[in-house]
């Protein structure tokens, strides 16, 4: 067996007996290393595995945890943020509520005409004080008028309920942005989920709201079944 592997195969057995319960740090790499008698490169691809297992998580800046039970997220259940994650503990808030001209690929998929303006807004989901989730999302200013007069109260709870939704997961590694807002690495791989909501307009399917969501590997743990 490769070294890493036994390395984290030994971890793995003290979380799973409880003696590194849900949260805890474990200690820096230096010592762990010294620990297993290692190098500090054979300790890192150990704690990439148990990383991409969901097993632990890093926060940049302040080294490795245990990850918690990751939540059952089924995204094609899920309106409203702070409505559905609110029950884990969660807490969702704003980042940004901005009015842009619509991309041309938003424009063509939403059916709107040139120049035409389009309601974006990017938030943020924290489990704890951790953040685990950074999500954007794009609506059509016919579907949701009034969106941001609320601020940072504004909800999403209104989409139409005629609407059908479509979703898509996939892994991606972030970029330097989405890494700061979750306090992890540049390059740091994810959970990547898209959804649409797709409406019935003069014979043809129109999309209202667009949501690109990126989850830390240990956050949540998908159900249902995409539509893709």
């Amino acid at each position: 067996m490769m070294q890493f592997m036994a390395i984290r195969q030994q971890l793995l057995a003290q979380i799973d007996r409880g003696l590194l319960p849900p949260g805890k740090k474990l200690p820096g790499e230096r010592q762990l290393a010294e620990t297993f008698s290692t190098t500090r490169v054979t300790l890192r691809e150990a704690l990439a595995v148990l990383e991409a297992e969901g097993r632990i998580y890093r926060r940049e800046r302040r080294g490795w945890f245990v990850a918690p039970t990751p939540c059952a997220y089924d995204p094609s259940q899920l309106v409203d943020w702070q409505h559905d994650f609110s029950q884990h503990g969660g807490q969702f808030s704003w980042l940004s509520q901005k009015t842009p001209m619509a991309s041309a690929a938003v424009s063509d998929q939403m059916q709107l005409p040139p120049f035409a303006q389009v309601f974006e807004g990017e938030g943020r989901i924290q489990i704890g004080q951790l953040p685990v989730g950074f999500v954007r999302t794009f609506l059509h200013p016919d579907y949701f008028p009034c969106v941001w007069q609320s601020g940072e109260q504004a909800t999403l709870l209104n989409t139409p309920a005629d609407a059908n939704l479509d979703w898509l997961s996939s892994w991606e590694a972030l970029d330097s942005d989405r890494a700061a807002v979750l306090e992890v690495p540049a390059g740091t791989p994810v959970l990547k989920v898209v959804r649409e909501w797709n409406v019935q307009h003069s014979g043809a399917s129109r999309t209202v709201r667009l949501d690109q969501e990126w989850w830390r590997q240990h956050a949540v743990a998908l159900c249902g079944h995409s539509a893709r």
